[in-house]
């Protein structure tokens, strides 16, 4: 048996309060001190290695982690946040249009909830069939919540406003799941940060 633990990225910078997307905004202080949070949760899990979005608030909050556990980051490009080109967006304006923002994914250039969930489980079972060790999975708030709802088999919203709020991730959440021995899954509850 083996266990991927799914973490998402902690707290970080955002002064012009835009939507994020792939920008390279930094771990707040109070980011780092989730980081070390978690880290310390994960220290007696036997982590091997930790792989990571890298977009910069992934990369920080993996880099803390790596440092904390002392194992190696692997980037990958399949754990990105949302390809959008709404990233920049005064989140004011975001607000205004969020309700729809999957459905004019396509003809925008962006990614849709499919592309997104496709990407993500490709990632995940890639590391099933060639994994032997404990490892970490640092990404973003919706290309986890898209895995996990591949993972347990549940349909895609719509919108972001069909996301069950009790299983979407917040940022520095974890999520372990268990590979056992015959590649099934037991995927466990959300665990929060306190806040």
């Amino acid at each position: 048996m083996k266990h991927f633990y799914l973490v998402r990225h902690t707290e970080f910078e955002n002064p012009d309060e835009i939507l994020h997307g792939r920008l390279p905004l930094r771990l707040s202080e109070k980011g780092r001190e989730q980081a070390l949070q978690i880290a310390k949760k994960l220290k007696r899990k036997k982590v091997a290695r930790i792989y990571s979005s890298p977009v910069v608030r992934c990369r920080e909050t993996s880099q803390i982690l790596g440092k904390e556990l002392g194992v190696p980051i692997v980037y990958d490009q399949r754990l990105l946040e949302v390809l959008t080109v709404m990233q920049g967006m005064k989140l004011t304006e975001y607000a205004k249009v969020s309700h729809r923002v999957y459905s004019i994914a396509t003809e925008l250039g962006g990614e849709t909830m499919i592309d997104i969930q496709l990407r993500m489980m490709d990632f995940f079972f890639e590391k099933v069939k060639k994994e032997t060790d404990n490892i970490v999975i640092c990404s973003h708030g919706d290309p986890l919540y898209l895995l996990y709802l591949g993972l347990v088999r549940k349909d895609l919203p719509e919108e972001p406003s069909g996301f069950d709020d009790s299983e979407y991730p917040s940022k520095g959440s974890t999520r372990e799941v268990k590979i056992l021995d015959d590649h099934s899954l037991k995927i466990g509850a959300l665990t929060r940060l306190s806040k």
